[in-house]
């Protein structure tokens, strides 16, 4: 809807969000203005830029086994854990404001995408919400079965983990625990961030308008980044076993969706929260894992350490990823 010189009048059953603006108009979508979309759009490629997706050692070689060289490893000493956490979340916020978050494919294959779908999500939101039935008993049964996914519920279950590892001698369940936990605390620390910059209203508290800079809590959805930041943890760790990831990844879903059913958060503020979540879970499995351990295989390569082949076919140049 397109209102040329001032207020038009509001769509029957659905206020529109009326934003500042400048100029002789401005365009109002599903009920949120064009210029929240672009502004919060923005914000979500500020997101996924805020994990880096590799990590690098200093000579480019393949990680060496924990016996010969922890490298970035995880170091469970709580001084050491504390300055290490601070330093990453430092990196973690940073990185949107560094060139090297947009080199290579990073750009075409992952933030421009995330920030077309984010920004349809959140134009149509309203209307994802009405689509629901909304009754009293979807909303109550919705609720409870999404405190699966709530930060006490996963840090007891990442730290039941941890703690069988360690009386079983287990060091790849006492890591997977240990980096669950870790995980979890960065998407504890970046949500609140994120929520207090963005300000939305949740669905029940705005009569489905869903607006952004109202003083809400909605955006991203805290339960989706955290049931997938652990998720995405145990899912690396046991990747020989298919039926942790499938059970992993499924769990994460159902509690995602159930913020939605439940009518305390908004079709993209999950979308944007399990996003954000996967690849917080990612970047802690990436960093720390020790090699030396059961899981996905980690590269630890310097993405900016040329790899030069010379054949008889001439000389090939290439960076790694």
């Amino acid at each position: 809807m397109i209102e040329p010189f001032g207020p038009a009048a509001p769509l029957p059953n659905r206020s529109p969000l009326i934003a500042r603006s400048c100029g002789f108009g401005k365009i109002v979508i599903m009920g949120v203005s064009a210029r929240s979309i672009v502004r919060v759009s923005l914000l979500c490629a500020l997101i996924v830029t805020n994990t880096p997706a590799q990590t690098g050692s200093p000579n480019g070689q393949q990680p060496q086994p924990a016996s010969l060289d922890r490298g970035e490893l995880y170091d469970p000493h709580p001084a050491h854990f504390v300055r290490k956490f601070a330093a990453e979340e430092y990196r973690i916020w940073t990185s949107p404001f560094r060139s090297s978050s947009y080199q290579g494919h990073a750009l075409t294959k992952y933030i421009l995408p995330f920030v077309a779908i984010s920004g349809v999500l959140i134009g149509t939101d309203t209307r994802t919400a009405s689509a629901l039935p909304n009754t009293d008993d979807q909303t109550k049964w919705s609720g409870r079965v999404s405190q699966l996914g709530a930060a006490y519920t996963l840090a007891g279950f990442s730290g039941i983990t941890a703690a069988i590892g360690q009386l079983k001698h287990d060091d790849h369940a006492t890591e997977a625990g240990l980096l669950a936990l870790e995980a979890l605390a960065h998407a504890q620390v970046v949500v609140f961030g994120v929520k207090q910059i963005t300000n939305r209203s949740r669905p029940l508290e705005t009569n489905q308008k869903g607006g952004f800079w109202k003083g809400g809590d909605s955006f991203p959805s805290g339960h989706a980044a955290s049931s997938f930041a652990v998720a995405s943890v145990f899912a690396y760790e046991y990747r020989d076993h298919l039926a942790v990831p499938i059970v992993a990844y499924s769990l994460a879903s159902v509690i995602s969706a159930s913020r939605l059913s439940a009518r305390r958060h908004w079709f993209s503020d999950i979308f944007v929260g399990g996003s954000t979540g996967f690849l917080l879970g990612r970047y802690v499995y990436k960093k720390h894992h020790d090699s030396g351990l059961p899981g996905s295989p980690v590269r630890r390569t310097d993405r900016w350490k040329p790899d030069v082949q010379i054949g008889g076919s001439g000389v090939a140049l290439s960076w790694e990823f």
